[in-house]
């Protein structure tokens, strides 16, 4: 009996952790250039690039916490937080601003309900997926505090621009596009940042480990 529970909980653990690269760019990136699509034909340009720009923001948040990680092992010592956790990020910035606007289409009054729904799946994705498996909890939590912010100002500044439902056509070929992106191999960025890191930081190679995590079992920071 115990070695059956044992499979179970692997099984269990096995398959939520299948979950996350589609929380990484190969999935996320398509989503959220849906979304400013979306925007910028129902609503206004102006509504489209100000999504661009909570994006950016977000995004420049975790990409400049890796570049200084891994290229002079600088974090926040004091928190446990050597990187930003992108994936956690991800969850809770593209999720609650793509089904808010999804359930405008039909239930407008629901709009906040279901962004706050996939806001709370975001950080349980964070705190029990993301934490145990790809980064400590720390830097999950701080991951997922940015695309909060991100994804509550926007939806907050959205209440004042009127925005149309999408021709069916339209969400059609949308989700099309996501569904191919993610049927295709998961890529993430970290290549490309540890070569980005260590060219500006001229290290011999990218720091993996946080110089605080004295124990041999402690997790990498990705």
């Amino acid at each position: 009996m115990t070695d059956c529970g044992c499979v179970n909980v692997r099984d269990n653990v096995e398959s939520e952790f299948s979950i996350t690269p589609y929380m990484g760019i190969t999935v996320m990136i398509p989503a959220l250039l849906l979304v400013a699509a979306w925007l910028n034909y129902s609503a206004s340009r102006g509504a489209a690039q100000l999504w661009l720009l909570v994006v950016a923001l977000a995004y420049g948040a975790v990409m400049v916490s890796k570049v200084a990680f891994k290229g002079w092992g600088h974090g926040l010592e004091t928190l446990n937080i050597a990187v930003f956790s992108g994936h956690a990020m991800n969850a809770c910035l593209v999720l609650p601003v793509f089904f808010s606007l999804l359930v405008r289409q039909w239930r407008p009054w629901l709009r906040w309900p279901v962004a706050l729904a996939a806001l709370v799946w975001g950080w349980y994705f964070a705190i029990t997926i993301v934490a145990p498996t790809v980064h400590p909890v720390s830097e999950a939590i701080a991951g997922a505090l940015i695309g909060s912010l991100g994804s509550l100002t926007f939806l907050a500044l959205a209440e004042r621009v009127d925005i149309r439902p999408l021709p069916g056509r339209a969400m059609a070929m949308g989700f099309t596009v996501i569904a191919v992106c993610a049927s295709f191999p998961k890529y993430t960025a970290e290549g490309v940042l540890n070569h980005f890191a260590i060219i500006l930081s001229g290290a011999e190679e990218p720091y993996i480990k946080p110089h605080w995590h004295q124990s041999p079992t402690a997790q990498s920071s990705r």
